[in-house]
C-alpha cells in the first residue's frame, strides 16, 4: 500500500503548477496522498519579516490544502475501491502549541495552521471515506535543519509507514509522531 504507483512533480509555492500535476493525474486513482513540501526559515522576534512568514504560509500551510483539493477526484476514485485512501500532511513537532519554546515564528505557525487546516480537510474527507492525519517526522538530519537532526531519514519514515499501514476512520484528524503516539495540539 505504501509503493508509489507514481510521482508527480509540482512547484508547491504556485497554483498553476499545481494544476498541471493534477490534470496529469486526471483518472488516476490516489489511494494515498503525502503532502510533504515544506520549507523553514531561521526567524526569531528580530529578524521575522512579513516576507519570510508569509513564504512559509504558502509552502508549509496552503500548498497542501491546494494539492489535497486539486487532487479530490482521484482521492475519491480510489476510495470507491479502497477500504484506506488517505491525506497525509507532514507537520512538526515544532506546530504543538502546548510544546512550544519559542523562535522560529513563521514555520511554528505554519506547521501549526497546516494542523488545522488538515482537521478542516478531515471533516469535509471523511464523508468520502477519506482519512486525514497530519505526522511529525521527528528531529530528522536533513538539509532543512542543516544536517543537525536526532532522527535518521530511515528510522523516521520506517515509523510513518508503520502508523500509515495501520491508520482507520476513527484516526482521521489526528496528529501522530513518527514514533506512534499522538501529539499535544
Amino acid at each position: 500500500a505504501l509503493s508509489p504507483f507514481k510521482i508527480a512533480q509540482l512547484e508547491a509555492s504556485d497554483e498553476d503548477s499545481i494544476k498541471l500535476m493534477a490534470e496529469e493525474l486526471r483518472g488516476v486513482p490516489i489511494n494515498l496522498l503525502i503532502n510533504n513540501a515544506g520549507v523553514l526559515e531561521e526567524d526569531d522576534f528580530e529578524t521575522a519579516t512579513k516576507e519570510l512568514l508569509m513564504r512559509q504560509f504558502e509552502i508549509n500551510s496552503v500548498s497542501p490544502f491546494l494539492v489535497t483539493r486539486a487532487l479530490l477526484s482521484n482521492l475519491q476514485l480510489a476510495s470507491r475501491v479502497s477500504s484506506s485512501t488517505t491525506v497525509v500532511s507532514i507537520s512538526s513537532m515544532l506546530a504543538s502549541i502546548s510544546t512550544n519554546s519559542g523562535s522560529r515564528y513563521g514555520y511554528r505557525s505554519s506547521k501549526t495552521a497546516l494542523n488545522m487546516i488538515n482537521s478542516c480537510l478531515a471533516i469535509d474527507l471523511k464523508k468520502h471515506g477519506i482519512v486525514a492525519i497530519v505526522i511529525q517526522p521527528g528531529f530528522v538530519n536533513t538539509d532543512l535543519n542543516g544536517h543537525k537532526g536526532a532522527v535518521e531519514p530511515m528510522d523516521s519514515v520506517s515509523g510513518m509507514a508503520k502508523i500509515i499501514a495501520s491508520l482507520q476512520m476513527e484516526d482521521t484528524a489526528k496528529f501522530f509522531s513518527f514514533q506512534g503516539p499522538e501529539m499535544p495540539w
